[in-house]
């Protein structure tokens, strides 16, 4: 039981916080929508476009949940302080290759015949969102470091704000005033990069570098240092294309949904709203998760690491069974907060109705995947992943649909099949992973790179 409330005061900041983030982007759309359909167009395929790209850098930052857990948990303060510098400067080496990306994507989307206007729209729109990617990234990175230590309300603290300031500024730029032009939907980009700048940001700055918490830690260098960087990119860069190869699941899912017509199409949106907005718990539920392991691996608790992480994936089973039987009971009420034409409210309940049978997965793959970041395990839930989602999830939503019949509830069968798998994967190489560690096996980052005298990997815990 001390696990588990450890786990949950630790958690439920961290959900809040999701959720808060979550819900700026929703308010985004509820201002656009009356601006037509062109506007909505162009913040939907901008927003893919972005945040397909961004996703990744923010998952490569994510490596600071394993590496400042497990040296926090070790004592190893200094260590604690070098992970930060190094996450920042991780972050600004990023950042240009990701804007790269996000410029190129647009054009690319040409090549393949995608309508020039729609084009147009989305790449007004993306050039402002170009200058939050530092700020998206540096926010990412103070997060996951006061996480990692265990500080997580001062979260709330800057979401609350950055959220206030979002509507206000939402409104301010779409119809303009006070010296500013109306902007539309370029509008929302500016917001969305001065609410990151200047309101979600420098609260953790500022709790970081004076709340007493991090007293204790010495004054980092801050030059690069090219084995720690190399430490947290290894560690990093799988964990960005798991995230990636998730939005890349369900972009192609949405994808396959098009060309079977606008309503499986808009049924889809629908739905996969709703289950994102659940998802940010088993989201938060995760990162929680990887703290926790990580930090009790650092201090050498082993036993300490096997409660952690079956306290967390037990949590999210229960999460996910709760959570399903609110989906399957209310079903037909969420859909309806989105006022859609009868047609498309039929479809969406439908797929509502799978959605609830997949949240159990969802929650456990998610937990999963935090629990095993917690060890420096990234590489295997990369490949885990790609095979539940590129191998099962989506060959069983083409042949269904396409193949057997023209039901586009067949996508979402194999979205629900591909995520059991993944889920029972990660569960079992988290057993393997336990027994590696009674067996002395194991060992945390930190550790390896402290008794090492050449460039150490992470992966050599990958087993």
């Amino acid at each position: 039981m001390d696990e588990l409330k450890k786990l949950w005061v630790l958690a439920l900041p961290i959900i809040v916080a999701q959720v808060g983030t979550f819900s700026m982007g929703l308010v985004d759309t509820l201002l656009v929508g009356p601006m037509g359909r062109e506007a909505l167009s162009a913040l939907g395929l901008g927003n893919t476009l972005f945040f397909a790209v961004l996703i990744f850098g923010i998952g490569m930052m994510m490596s600071l949940d394993t590496w400042v857990s497990q040296a926090f948990g070790a004592g190893r303060y200094a260590d604690c302080s070098r992970g930060l510098v190094q996450g920042l400067w991780l972050a600004l080496l990023v950042t240009p290759l990701l804007i790269a990306v996000m410029t190129a994507l647009p054009h690319l989307l040409l090549a393949f015949n995608y309508p020039a206007e729609m084009v147009d729209l989305a790449l007004q729109y993306m050039g402002p969102l170009r200058w939050g990617v530092l700020p998206m990234l540096c926010f990412a990175t103070y997060r996951s470091f006061m996480t990692a230590m265990g500080v997580t309300r001062p979260l709330l603290f800057a979401v609350a704000l950055a959220n206030i300031a979002n509507v206000v500024l939402d409104l301010w730029f779409i119809h303009g005033g006070l010296g500013v032009d109306p902007l539309g939907v370029t509008g929302v980009a500016w917001a969305t990069v001065v609410c990151r700048t200047f309101f979600l940001l420098p609260p953790l700055v500022l709790v970081v570098h004076f709340r007493a918490d991090f007293k204790r830690l010495p004054k980092p260098n801050w030059r690069p240092d090219p084995r720690l960087l190399k430490s947290l990119a290894a560690l990093g860069i799988p964990i960005g294309l798991t995230y990636v190869a998730e939005v890349g699941c369900f972009s192609t899912a949405g994808v396959l949904m098009g060309a079977l017509g606008p309503l499986p199409l808009a049924a889809h949106g629908v739905a996969l709203n709703l289950a994102a907005l659940f998802f940010m718990v088993a989201l938060g539920l995760g990162a929680a998760a990887a703290v926790r392991v990580g930090q009790n691996l650092g201090a050498g608790n082993h036993e300490g690491v096997v409660r952690a992480g079956w306290t967390a994936l037990g949590s999210a089973v229960t999460y996910g069974s709760l959570s399903a039987l609110v989906i399957m009971l209310f079903r037909e009420e969420l859909v309806a907060m989105y006022r859609v034409e009868p047609e498309i409210f039929k479809l969406a309940t439908q797929f509502m109705v799978i959605a609830a049978v997949f949240q159990l997965a969802d929650s456990a793959q998610a937990t999963g995947v935090g629990v095993l970041r917690g060890l420096g395990d990234t590489r295997w839930p990369l490949r885990i992943i790609l095979v539940g989602y590129g191998g099962i999830a989506i060959p069983i939503g083409v042949i269904g649909a396409f193949v057997l019949d023209d039901d586009p509830r067949w996508i979402w069968v194999g979205l629900a099949v591909g995520l059991a798998v993944v889920a029972v994967l990660l569960t079992a190489r988290f057993k393997r992973q336990v027994r590696r560690l009674r067996a002395g096996e194991l060992r945390g980052v930190v550790d390896q790179m402290a008794s090492s005298t050449g460039t150490i990997s992470p992966f050599e815990q990958g087993g």
